[in-house]
């Protein structure tokens, strides 16, 4: 009777593969072990023009960025943006490096010392959602005032000029203009955008830093007449209105906050 390795397992489910830059001090074993155990070929790079080659060669389902140094690691997630439509998920040494790498262009990030489990889930949450924006779930273009989503392309044009978003404030973007004129909390937002649903604090922080590096993509507030909303105490929507109306209700609760700034 003929047997079965556990690595030719693996490769009869592969999944697909996730491209790693990684120091071995930072990079858990646990959770190379996790990606391989959901079917994941996982290919190691030691510099980062190293991963870029191999992602030129061949487009990753995931990319995993976990470095000790903290601005080596936002300076690697930034370069990575754009390269390949793939999900970026960084492993950071400590809670305080979250901020800095979610503002460079991280789709999430977990500590090193994190619960295998909890990578594994936030991995196929981003994967499920990448494949539904690929599968064309949703399609056509959205227009609000001088703003164009494209759902297809995954493009954002404002007043004719293309807006460089990374995946994920494209997604959140969409789903706001989807339900422009009305208020997305912010658990609810990112459940639609990550397929994964984090508790309150976690998913007010999280999109928290994704608005703030929207509107200040988008320019919002310099003309007077922001397109991204923070409805104190509720969440966000995108403006349909070029001008609110006198005595509208909603004002009192309206963040009056500029480009690159969140209150929560």
């Amino acid at each position: 009777m003929q047997t079965t390795t556990a690595e030719e397992a693996r490769t009869r489910v592969r999944q697909g593969t996730a491209h790693v830059l990684a120091d071995p001090d930072v990079w858990p074993p646990a959770f190379q072990t996790a990606l391989e155990e959901k079917g994941f070929a996982v290919l190691i790079s030691r510099e980062l023009n190293e991963l870029f080659d191999r992602t030129h060669d061949a487009s990753p389902d995931l990319i995993i960025l976990a470095k000790r140094n903290a601005r080596f690691a936002i300076r690697a997630c930034r370069a990575m943006r754009g390269l390949r439509d793939a999900p970026t998920i960084v492993v950071i040494p400590s809670e305080s490096d979250f901020v800095p790498v979610m503002d460079a262009g991280a789709d999430d990030a977990i500590t090193a010392s994190g619960d295998p489990i909890v990578f594994t889930t936030r991995f196929r949450a981003l994967l499920r959602r990448t494949q539904n924006w690929r599968s064309g779930q949703t399609g056509g273009i959205i227009s609000v005032r001088d703003l164009l989503v494209d759902l297809d392309k995954c493009e954002v044009i404002l007043r004719g000029r293309p807006a460089s978003l990374t995946p994920t404030e494209f997604r959140i973007l969409a789903v706001l203009a989807e339900k422009a004129g009305r208020v997305v909390d912010a658990r609810s937002l990112l459940a639609a955008v990550h397929e994964h649903d984090y508790d309150d604090r976690e998913a007010q922080n999280l999109v928290k830093v994704h608005i703030a590096n929207l509107r200040r993509k988008l320019e919002d507030g310099r003309d007077g007449d922001p397109y991204v909303l923070c409805v104190r105490g509720f969440g966000y929507m995108v403006e349909r209105r070029s001008a609110q109306r006198e005595n509208d209700p909603l004002l009192a609760l309206l963040d009056a906050t500029r480009v690159g700034q969140e209150t929560g």
